[in-house]
């Protein structure tokens, strides 16, 4: 049993393998490679001739990164959060089962320390989520502040490592002892570093290292059994035709409402009614984003400011008609998150979640239900693009303050970005997200355009220390105007920010 089970293991492997090679092909020979990346030329030209002219590319089109021959010839300890979504960091060849990005994870960290001639040391013990995000800076303050030198890297969910960033847990990745750290390639976000860039300072970093960066997108999903049923176009077609707007959203849902029997508004039941949306807490921050608002932005000096976004007329229409919506007869704010069971068992019409529900949810509770994906609307047709907000639970890179040897900290970083942009985003975005879970090819197109347009908003990222991102969802959530909930959290908006420059602009 024992020797059969390493044979089908090896076989679900070469499949896998083999896969991964089909469509890393296809996309070198068609020009589709990731949208941050520049495609490899293809006027017919052989393979073997791209190699020779474009050294810089990998024979997949996949741009390589500039790190020397390295051999550290020692480990590499990384703190990694233990209640990650979705896994991220260590895999064991033995638990290797043919999934696509498991194996992806495991080529990843093979070649990092192929790479670098290192041993990889995973510390994931520790919980760092939303609920854990005390614990988790208690944690490494107890080891940075006896200079135990425990960890090289510590790797967490975004608001906790805001937060012990803020503690001083971290160091500067823009330190020149940081030789081989290169933030100009595209598999970091530039939109990232330049949110959370303090003076000469950076205290993480993220893109294509998170695998949660590309599962944590919000997208827009539409139940194509309920636009078939009420007779309703494609909405996929009013994104091309830059009508895929807030208005628009709220016209498709009218008239999209089913009573279960029982003469009451709800969604709770087990076959409960059925509604154009359902939302709650949470998700409703695409609306927010959607209208282009932030939090925070820059001012001249480098210092973080409130957005004057944040208390505009833009919000507050978006509050007031998501909130008249909500109250009518087509759309309901549920307390508890029962959005999802509702558009697996197709009872919402529209459903605005992460990536992720798309295989974590559907996929594996509802396997029949239909679906197409639209990015989340814009707020009129004149905004110039259509905004995707990220969900909390993607992680932020760091290097642990009291770090031995910098410079070996920064190639890890760099090396496991690099080898994340060409193994693991193939892998969940070409692979998973936009081929294995979408019932439609024109739902890929969907995917590039929701990635290409991805939002960070630094008042997010450190909220833990402003004011938290509760206002704009109670505001849903209690029916409350915008113009005096906004003034009241700007003031102490305002007071947080004075403390977070004082610590960060050193």
């Amino acid at each position: 049993m024992k020797k059969n089970s390493i044979i089908l293991r090896a076989i679900a492997i070469l499949m896998v393998s083999i896969m991964m090679l089909a469509v890393f092909a296809s996309c070198a020979e068609t020009g589709e490679t990731e949208t941050t990346t520049e495609p490899a030329a293809n006027n017919g030209t052989a393979a073997t001739e791209i190699e020779e002219t474009t050294s810089n590319l990998d024979k997949d089109g996949y741009l390589l990164d500039n790190l020397p021959e390295l051999n550290f010839g020692t480990e590499i300890n990384i703190l990694a959060w233990a209640d990650v979504e979705h896994k991220e960091f260590f895999i064991a060849y033995e638990d290797l089962s043919g999934d696509i990005v498991e194996q992806s994870l495991y080529d990843r960290n093979t070649k990092v320390e192929e790479r670098l001639g290192v041993t990889l040391v995973f510390n994931e013990t520790v919980k760092g989520n939303a609920d854990h995000i005390a614990d988790w800076s208690s944690y490494i303050n107890n080891s940075v502040s006896i200079n135990a030198k425990e960890f090289d890297i510590i790797a967490g969910y975004s608001l906790s490592q805001a937060k012990a960033a803020v503690s001083g847990y971290f160091y500067n990745m823009l330190d020149d002892s940081c030789e081989y750290q290169d933030f100009t390639q595209p598999w970091w976000s530039e939109l990232l570093l330049e949110q959370v860039t303090f003076g000469d300072a950076l205290y993480f970093a993220s893109g294509d290292i998170s695998r949660n960066a590309l599962e944590m997108m919000y997208v827009c999903y539409a139940n194509t059994d309920l636009l078939d049923k009420y007779g309703i176009n494609n909405p996929q077609l009013l994104v091309e035709s830059n009508e895929w707007t807030y208005d628009k959203f709220f016209e498709l849902c009218q008239g999209v409402y089913e009573d279960d029997g029982d003469g009451v508004k709800n969604c709770e039941a087990e076959s409960g009614d059925i509604f154009g949306y359902i939302t709650s807490g949470i998700h409703v921050d695409p609306w927010f984003y959607g209208s282009g608002a932030t939090i925070c932005e820059r001012n001249a000096d480098g210092e973080i400011v409130m957005s004057e976004s944040f208390v505009g007329e833009r919000v507050a229409n978006t509050v007031d008609m998501l909130c008249d919506f909500l109250d009518g007869e087509f759309g309901i704010y549920t307390a508890k998150v029962t959005h999802q069971k509702a558009f697996g068992q197709g009872r919402s019409l529209f459903m605005m979640d992460r990536a992720r529900v798309s295989h974590k949810v559907i996929a594996q509770n509802y396997g029949d239900t239909k679906f197409v994906i639209l990015p989340c609307p814009k707020y009129d047709k004149d905004q110039e693009k259509y905004i995707t907000v990220m969900g909390n639970p993607f992680t932020l890179y760091a290097i642990s303050s009291d770090v031995a040897d910098p410079a070996m900290a920064s190639a890890f970083i760099e090396c496991f970005a690099s080898e994340g942009y060409r193994k693991v985003t193939p892998a969940v975005f070409e692979l998973s997200l936009k081929t294995r879970y979408v019932d439609d090819p024109i739902s890929g197109n969907m995917y590039d355009i929701i990635r290409a347009n991805i939002t960070y908003d630094v008042g997010r990222i450190f909220s833990d220390s402003l004011i938290k991102q509760s206002t704009f969802r109670d505001a849903i959530k209690n029916g409350s105007p915008w113009g005096s909930t906004a003034k009241a959290a700007a003031r102490g908006l305002d007071k947080a920010l004075i403390r977070l420059n004082n610590t960060l602009l050193k």
